[in-house]
């Protein structure tokens, strides 16, 4: 039985926090948060954007052109919604990802925008890749079929759960998301996330907005 949870049935307005990684010679961005929607999406939602991507990367002295290597975690839009504003970088997905986001099923479809990654710049992954000798890709799929999670090996140990553990309470009390693909691979992508230890980075939890 999974733990009780705080937010179901509830509305919540929930962060959304990419993660810049600076490893080897790459400016890694881990997801783009949610850009600019099409008409028959942006009704169902009411983004804050008082802080903008490219307001967070002039903070500390950035902009979209400096970004080497966007990551991923999967394409639903409020994770790839601002993948346009980096022209010059690369895109890292899982493959199962990239091919599912193209023809997915009736009850995803709404969560993908074609247009934010039809590009020939996507370079496609199976399974755990080593980006840089700091930066591994983990396959934790269950939310989608090619959700993929980052592992940073910096001074301590970073895991970047993306959607399979968006808030605290997903990752210890082992709840999964509302919004699934595969219920038993979801759990077991929790527990692949809790093995490896670490600090975990929740990519929609409020409470937790700085490392």
């Amino acid at each position: 039985m999974y733990g009780k949870t705080s937010y179901y049935g509830k509305k919540y307005m929930a962060a959304l926090k990419p993660l810049l990684v600076e490893s080897e010679d790459l400016r890694i961005l881990v997801d783009t948060g949610i850009g600019e929607l099409p008409e028959k999406i942006v009704k169902y939602f009411k983004p804050d954007r008082s802080m903008t991507l490219e307001k967070s990367l002039r903070k500390v002295g950035l902009s979209p052109e400096d970004i080497t290597t966007v990551v991923n975690t999967h394409l639903h839009l409020d994770h790839c919604g601002n993948n346009n504003l980096f022209k010059g970088a690369r895109f890292v997905v899982q493959e199962m990802e990239h091919a599912y986001a193209k023809n997915p099923h009736r009850f995803q479809k709404g969560a993908y925008v074609k247009s934010l990654f039809e590009t020939s710049r996507f370079r496609t992954v199976s399974g755990t890749h080593q980006l840089t000798e700091d930066v591994t890709l983990i396959p934790t799929p269950g939310h989608t079929p090619g959700h993929q999670s980052v592992l940073v090996e910096g001074e301590k140990r970073y895991v970047y759960c993306g959607d399979i553990a968006p808030l605290r309470e997903n990752y210890e009390r082992r709840n999964i998301v509302g919004v699934l693909f595969n219920s038993v691979d979801a759990l077991a992508s929790i527990d692949k996330l809790r093995e490896l230890g670490g600090y975990p980075i929740f990519s929609h939890d409020n409470e937790q907005l700085g490392l």
